[in-house]
Protein backbone atom coordinates (compact mmCIF):
# COMPACT_ATOMS: atom_id res chain seq x y z
CA UNK A 1 0.00 0.00 0.00
CA UNK A 2 1.30 3.45 -0.87
CA UNK A 3 2.40 5.68 1.97
CA UNK A 4 0.04 8.34 0.71
CA UNK A 5 -2.99 6.14 1.35
CA UNK A 6 -2.46 5.99 5.10
CA UNK A 7 -5.50 7.36 6.87
CA UNK A 8 -3.56 9.70 9.18
CA UNK A 9 -2.30 11.79 6.25
CA UNK A 10 -4.42 14.95 6.12
CA UNK A 11 -5.42 16.67 2.91
CA UNK A 12 -2.93 19.40 2.02
CA UNK A 13 -4.46 22.73 1.02
CA UNK A 14 -2.75 24.45 -1.90
CA UNK A 15 -3.31 27.92 -3.31
CA UNK A 16 -2.06 28.97 -6.76
CA UNK A 17 -1.82 32.73 -7.32
CA UNK A 18 -1.68 33.44 -11.06
CA UNK A 19 -0.03 36.74 -11.88
CA UNK A 20 -0.86 38.26 -15.31
CA UNK A 21 1.71 36.95 -17.79
CA UNK A 22 2.45 33.82 -15.72
CA UNK A 23 4.29 30.86 -17.28
CA UNK A 24 1.71 28.29 -18.35
CA UNK A 25 4.09 25.30 -18.55
CA UNK A 26 5.29 25.45 -14.96
CA UNK A 27 1.77 26.07 -13.61
CA UNK A 28 0.31 23.19 -15.66
CA UNK A 29 3.00 20.76 -14.54
CA UNK A 30 2.51 21.68 -10.90
CA UNK A 31 -1.26 21.10 -11.15
CA UNK A 32 -0.74 17.82 -13.02
CA UNK A 33 1.62 16.51 -10.35
CA UNK A 34 -0.98 17.22 -7.65
CA UNK A 35 -3.74 15.71 -9.77
CA UNK A 36 -1.77 12.50 -10.40
CA UNK A 37 -0.96 12.26 -6.69
CA UNK A 38 -4.65 12.52 -5.88
CA UNK A 39 -5.41 9.77 -8.40
CA UNK A 40 -2.72 7.42 -7.13
CA UNK A 41 -3.55 8.17 -3.53
CA UNK A 42 -7.14 7.10 -3.96
CA UNK A 43 -8.42 10.26 -2.37
CA UNK A 44 -8.03 13.98 -1.98
CA UNK A 45 -4.38 14.31 -1.01
CA UNK A 46 -4.20 17.87 -2.32
CA UNK A 47 -7.09 20.32 -2.45
CA UNK A 48 -6.08 23.28 -4.59
CA UNK A 49 -7.64 26.64 -5.41
CA UNK A 50 -6.64 28.97 -8.22
CA UNK A 51 -6.53 32.64 -7.24
CA UNK A 52 -6.33 35.65 -9.52
CA UNK A 53 -3.25 37.77 -8.89
CA UNK A 54 -4.63 40.68 -10.90
CA UNK A 55 -5.51 43.98 -9.27
CA UNK A 56 -8.87 43.73 -11.03
CA UNK A 57 -11.40 42.21 -8.62
CA UNK A 58 -13.81 41.05 -11.35
CA UNK A 59 -12.30 37.56 -11.72
CA UNK A 60 -11.63 37.89 -15.43
CA UNK A 61 -9.43 35.11 -16.88
CA UNK A 62 -5.70 35.53 -16.22
CA UNK A 63 -3.75 35.45 -19.48
CA UNK A 64 -0.47 33.52 -19.48
CA UNK A 65 2.72 34.67 -21.19
CA UNK A 66 1.79 32.68 -24.31
CA UNK A 67 -1.69 34.18 -24.51
CA UNK A 68 -3.75 31.31 -23.06
CA UNK A 69 -6.32 32.42 -20.44
CA UNK A 70 -7.04 30.54 -17.22
CA UNK A 71 -10.18 31.15 -15.21
CA UNK A 72 -9.41 31.59 -11.50
CA UNK A 73 -11.69 30.33 -8.73
CA UNK A 74 -11.30 33.36 -6.48
CA UNK A 75 -9.32 36.58 -6.07
CA UNK A 76 -6.12 36.58 -4.01
CA UNK A 77 -7.70 38.97 -1.51
CA UNK A 78 -9.93 36.00 -0.55
CA UNK A 79 -6.95 33.69 -0.09
CA UNK A 80 -7.50 31.40 2.88
CA UNK A 81 -4.73 29.94 5.06
CA UNK A 82 -3.15 27.00 3.25
CA UNK A 83 -0.31 24.53 3.61
CA UNK A 84 1.31 25.49 0.30
CA UNK A 85 0.99 28.85 -1.44
CA UNK A 86 2.34 28.99 -4.99
CA UNK A 87 3.12 32.23 -6.82
CA UNK A 88 3.08 31.77 -10.61
CA UNK A 89 4.69 34.68 -12.46
CA UNK A 90 6.79 35.36 -15.52
CA UNK A 91 6.41 38.50 -17.61
CA UNK A 92 6.52 41.89 -15.87
CA UNK A 93 6.94 40.23 -12.46
CA UNK A 94 9.48 42.86 -11.40
CA UNK A 95 6.88 45.61 -11.85
CA UNK A 96 4.21 44.11 -9.66
CA UNK A 97 3.71 45.78 -6.31
CA UNK A 98 0.54 45.24 -4.29
CA UNK A 99 0.39 45.85 -0.56
CA UNK A 100 -2.40 43.31 0.03
CA UNK A 101 -0.59 40.54 -1.84
CA UNK A 102 2.63 41.26 0.04
CA UNK A 103 0.75 41.01 3.32
CA UNK A 104 -0.68 37.60 2.33
CA UNK A 105 2.77 36.29 1.40
CA UNK A 106 4.25 37.56 4.66
CA UNK A 107 1.42 35.93 6.58
CA UNK A 108 2.09 32.60 4.90
CA UNK A 109 5.80 32.89 5.66
CA UNK A 110 5.21 33.88 9.29
CA UNK A 111 2.86 30.91 9.76
CA UNK A 112 5.57 28.56 8.50
CA UNK A 113 3.58 27.30 5.52
CA UNK A 114 5.37 26.49 2.28
CA UNK A 115 5.89 29.38 -0.11
CA UNK A 116 6.62 28.28 -3.67
CA UNK A 117 7.68 30.53 -6.55
CA UNK A 118 7.49 29.27 -10.14
CA UNK A 119 9.45 30.91 -12.96
CA UNK A 120 9.85 34.57 -11.90
CA UNK A 121 7.72 34.27 -8.78
CA UNK A 122 10.91 34.93 -6.80
CA UNK A 123 10.63 38.58 -7.81
CA UNK A 124 7.22 38.73 -6.14
CA UNK A 125 8.50 37.05 -2.98
CA UNK A 126 11.50 39.35 -2.82
CA UNK A 127 9.32 42.46 -3.04
CA UNK A 128 7.20 41.07 -0.21
CA UNK A 129 10.32 40.77 1.94
CA UNK A 130 10.11 37.01 2.50
CA UNK A 131 13.45 36.17 0.86
CA UNK A 132 15.55 38.03 3.42
CA UNK A 133 18.57 35.88 4.33
CA UNK A 134 17.40 33.23 1.86
CA UNK A 135 18.62 32.19 -1.57
CA UNK A 136 16.36 31.70 -4.57
CA UNK A 137 16.14 30.61 -8.20
CA UNK A 138 14.37 32.25 -11.12
CA UNK A 139 14.45 32.41 -14.92
CA UNK A 140 18.03 32.88 -16.11
CA UNK A 141 17.21 35.85 -18.34
CA UNK A 142 16.02 37.86 -15.33
CA UNK A 143 18.86 37.10 -12.91
CA UNK A 144 20.57 40.41 -13.74
CA UNK A 145 17.36 42.36 -13.03
CA UNK A 146 16.91 40.52 -9.75
CA UNK A 147 20.52 41.16 -8.69
CA UNK A 148 20.07 44.87 -9.42
CA UNK A 149 16.80 45.14 -7.48
CA UNK A 150 17.72 42.88 -4.56
CA UNK A 151 21.52 42.74 -4.25
CA UNK A 152 21.58 41.18 -0.73
CA UNK A 153 19.58 38.12 -1.86
CA UNK A 154 21.78 35.40 -3.41
CA UNK A 155 20.57 33.92 -6.69
CA UNK A 156 21.36 30.21 -6.89
CA UNK A 157 22.42 28.51 -10.11
CA UNK A 158 20.38 25.43 -9.19
CA UNK A 159 17.26 24.80 -11.22
CA UNK A 160 15.34 24.80 -7.97
CA UNK A 161 16.23 25.97 -4.49
CA UNK A 162 14.86 24.78 -1.16
CA UNK A 163 15.53 27.18 1.72
CA UNK A 164 13.55 26.11 4.77
CA UNK A 165 9.89 26.87 3.94
CA UNK A 166 10.62 28.81 0.73
CA UNK A 167 10.98 26.85 -2.51
CA UNK A 168 11.77 28.51 -5.83
CA UNK A 169 12.46 27.21 -9.32
CA UNK A 170 13.37 28.44 -12.79
CA UNK A 171 10.06 27.36 -14.33
CA UNK A 172 9.46 25.07 -17.28
CA UNK A 173 10.25 21.41 -16.62
CA UNK A 174 11.95 22.26 -13.32
CA UNK A 175 8.49 22.76 -11.82
CA UNK A 176 7.98 19.01 -12.24
CA UNK A 177 11.16 18.25 -10.30
CA UNK A 178 10.30 20.75 -7.59
CA UNK A 179 6.79 19.41 -7.07
CA UNK A 180 8.02 15.81 -7.03
CA UNK A 181 10.29 16.96 -4.20
CA UNK A 182 7.23 18.37 -2.42
CA UNK A 183 5.32 15.08 -2.91
CA UNK A 184 8.26 13.19 -1.44
CA UNK A 185 8.36 15.57 1.51
CA UNK A 186 4.63 15.32 2.14
CA UNK A 187 3.90 11.66 1.38
CA UNK A 188 7.20 9.82 1.07
CA UNK A 189 9.66 8.79 -1.62
CA UNK A 190 7.61 5.80 -2.78
CA UNK A 191 4.66 7.95 -3.81
CA UNK A 192 6.94 10.55 -5.40
CA UNK A 193 8.52 7.82 -7.51
CA UNK A 194 5.11 6.48 -8.54
CA UNK A 195 4.06 9.95 -9.64
CA UNK A 196 7.40 10.40 -11.42
CA UNK A 197 6.80 7.24 -13.47
CA UNK A 198 3.51 8.67 -14.72
CA UNK A 199 5.53 11.47 -16.30
CA UNK A 200 7.86 8.90 -17.92
CA UNK A 201 10.69 9.67 -15.52
CA UNK A 202 12.36 6.60 -14.06
CA UNK A 203 12.78 8.28 -10.68
CA UNK A 204 12.75 11.60 -8.88
CA UNK A 205 15.83 13.63 -9.75
CA UNK A 206 17.63 15.69 -7.13
CA UNK A 207 18.34 19.37 -7.68
CA UNK A 208 22.02 18.55 -8.22
CA UNK A 209 21.19 15.93 -10.86
CA UNK A 210 18.94 18.36 -12.70
CA UNK A 211 21.70 20.96 -12.63
CA UNK A 212 24.27 18.48 -13.92
CA UNK A 213 21.93 17.47 -16.73
CA UNK A 214 21.58 21.10 -17.76
CA UNK A 215 25.36 21.61 -17.75
CA UNK A 216 25.78 18.51 -19.91
CA UNK A 217 23.20 19.78 -22.40
CA UNK A 218 24.80 23.23 -22.50
CA UNK A 219 28.21 21.70 -23.22
CA UNK A 220 26.86 19.52 -26.01
CA UNK A 221 25.10 22.55 -27.50
CA UNK A 222 28.45 24.34 -27.64
CA UNK A 223 30.02 21.34 -29.35
CA UNK A 224 28.96 17.66 -29.33
CA UNK A 225 32.61 16.56 -29.18
CA UNK A 226 33.40 18.97 -26.34
CA UNK A 227 30.41 17.85 -24.25
CA UNK A 228 31.02 14.16 -24.91
CA UNK A 229 34.70 14.48 -23.97
CA UNK A 230 33.84 15.98 -20.56
CA UNK A 231 31.26 13.24 -19.93
CA UNK A 232 33.94 10.63 -20.69
CA UNK A 233 36.32 12.38 -18.30
CA UNK A 234 33.68 12.37 -15.55
CA UNK A 235 33.03 8.66 -16.14
CA UNK A 236 36.73 7.80 -16.04
CA UNK A 237 38.17 9.48 -12.96
CA UNK A 238 39.81 6.43 -11.38
CA UNK A 239 41.38 5.21 -14.63
CA UNK A 240 41.99 8.34 -16.73
CA UNK A 241 41.96 8.07 -20.50
CA UNK A 242 44.67 9.62 -22.62
CA UNK A 243 43.73 12.75 -24.54
CA UNK A 244 44.35 10.80 -27.75
CA UNK A 245 41.85 8.14 -26.62
CA UNK A 246 39.30 10.80 -25.65
CA UNK A 247 39.58 12.43 -29.06
CA UNK A 248 39.17 9.09 -30.81
CA UNK A 249 36.15 8.13 -28.67
CA UNK A 250 34.29 11.35 -29.48
CA UNK A 251 35.19 11.19 -33.17
CA UNK A 252 37.63 14.06 -33.48
CA UNK A 253 41.37 14.80 -33.44
CA UNK A 254 43.56 15.74 -30.51
CA UNK A 255 44.22 19.13 -32.09
CA UNK A 256 40.50 19.85 -32.52
CA UNK A 257 39.82 18.84 -28.91
CA UNK A 258 42.55 21.18 -27.72
CA UNK A 259 41.02 24.04 -29.71
CA UNK A 260 37.56 23.32 -28.28
CA UNK A 261 38.78 23.34 -24.67
CA UNK A 262 40.77 26.50 -25.28
CA UNK A 263 37.69 28.16 -26.75
CA UNK A 264 35.14 27.13 -24.13
CA UNK A 265 37.22 26.59 -20.97
CA UNK A 266 40.37 28.62 -21.70
CA UNK A 267 42.56 25.66 -20.81
CA UNK A 268 43.87 22.41 -22.27
CA UNK A 269 42.01 19.07 -22.13
CA UNK A 270 44.78 17.63 -19.96
CA UNK A 271 44.61 20.48 -17.45
CA UNK A 272 40.80 20.33 -17.35
CA UNK A 273 40.95 16.57 -16.73
CA UNK A 274 43.44 16.89 -13.86
CA UNK A 275 41.39 19.67 -12.26
CA UNK A 276 38.26 17.54 -12.56
CA UNK A 277 40.02 14.66 -10.78
CA UNK A 278 41.40 17.01 -8.10
CA UNK A 279 37.90 18.42 -7.52
CA UNK A 280 36.68 14.87 -7.03
CA UNK A 281 39.47 14.24 -4.53
CA UNK A 282 38.58 17.44 -2.69
CA UNK A 283 34.98 16.27 -2.23
CA UNK A 284 36.13 12.84 -1.04
CA UNK A 285 38.47 14.41 1.52
CA UNK A 286 35.61 16.52 2.86
CA UNK A 287 32.94 13.84 2.84
CA UNK A 288 34.81 10.72 3.94
CA UNK A 289 37.49 9.43 6.28
CA UNK A 290 39.20 7.38 3.57
CA UNK A 291 43.00 7.39 3.71
CA UNK A 292 44.62 9.98 1.48
CA UNK A 293 46.43 7.24 -0.42
CA UNK A 294 43.10 5.56 -1.23
CA UNK A 295 41.59 8.84 -2.41
CA UNK A 296 44.61 9.49 -4.62
CA UNK A 297 44.20 6.12 -6.33
CA UNK A 298 40.42 6.58 -6.65
CA UNK A 299 41.06 9.81 -8.53
CA UNK A 300 43.62 8.36 -10.91
CA UNK A 301 46.88 9.34 -9.18
CA UNK A 302 49.23 6.38 -8.77
CA UNK A 303 51.80 8.53 -6.94
CA UNK A 304 50.68 10.04 -3.66
CA UNK A 305 53.47 12.63 -3.72
CA UNK A 306 52.47 13.77 -7.21
CA UNK A 307 48.84 13.91 -6.09
CA UNK A 308 49.73 16.02 -3.03
CA UNK A 309 51.82 18.42 -5.14
CA UNK A 310 49.09 18.95 -7.74
CA UNK A 311 46.43 19.24 -5.02
CA UNK A 312 48.38 21.98 -3.24
CA UNK A 313 48.89 23.84 -6.53
CA UNK A 314 45.12 23.93 -7.05
CA UNK A 315 43.81 24.51 -3.52
CA UNK A 316 46.85 26.08 -1.79
CA UNK A 317 46.67 23.42 0.92
CA UNK A 318 48.01 19.91 0.98
CA UNK A 319 45.41 17.12 1.28
CA UNK A 320 46.44 16.59 4.91
CA UNK A 321 46.24 20.30 5.71
CA UNK A 322 42.85 20.62 4.03
CA UNK A 323 41.41 17.72 6.03
CA UNK A 324 42.73 19.16 9.32
CA UNK A 325 41.56 22.72 8.62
Amino acid sequence: MNEIKQSHIATRRVGFILMPGFALTSFSLAVEVLSVTNYLGGGNCYDYTIYSGDTDLSLTPIVSSNGIPIQPDRHFTECEPCDILVVCAHRNAARHDDAKLKAILRRQNHAGGLLVALSNGSLILARAGVLTSKGCTLVGDDMAVFAELYPPIPVREHLYTVDNNVLTCAGGMTALDLFLFIISRDFGANMANEVSHKFLQDRVRSSEEVQNARRSLERRMKSPAFGAAIELMEANVETPLSIQTLASEVGTTTRTLELLFQRFEHTTPARFYIDLRLDSAYRMLLESYLPISTIALACGFSSQSYFSRRFKERFHLSPREMRCS
